[in-house]
């Protein structure tokens, strides 16, 4: 198996409520890897059962089977993953 490993800006939809995650991760992008967003593996139960955050709350509350990851963009550098978080993490889209 190739290991290509990168920077993807990603969006994870939880298909419960419709809510949606913007985040950055560096992963092979040949496999998935179980992460959907703030510090959350779906195959390490520890990673959101004791929560700290909204979205590790929601992960636990409704199920990491709730939770689809999209890989939205690809980068070889990690400076330029977070440069597209940031052009689509605007103010208005926090505050939806």
């Amino acid at each position: 198996m190739e290991i290509n490993i990168k920077y993807i800006v990603y969006l994870t939809v939880n298909t419960a409520n419709k809510k949606i995650y913007i985040g950055v991760h560096r992963t092979n992008v040949n496999t998935f890897d179980g992460y959907i967003g703030c510090g959350v593996i779906i195959t390490q139960p520890n990673t959101y059962k004791n929560s700290k955050t909204a979205f590790q709350y929601a992960v636990n509350k409704y199920g990491v089977d709730k939770f689809i990851r999209f890989t939205l963009y690809e980068f070889e550098d990690e400076e330029s993953a977070y440069k597209m978080e940031e052009l689509l993490v605007t103010d208005e889209f926090v505050k939806r």
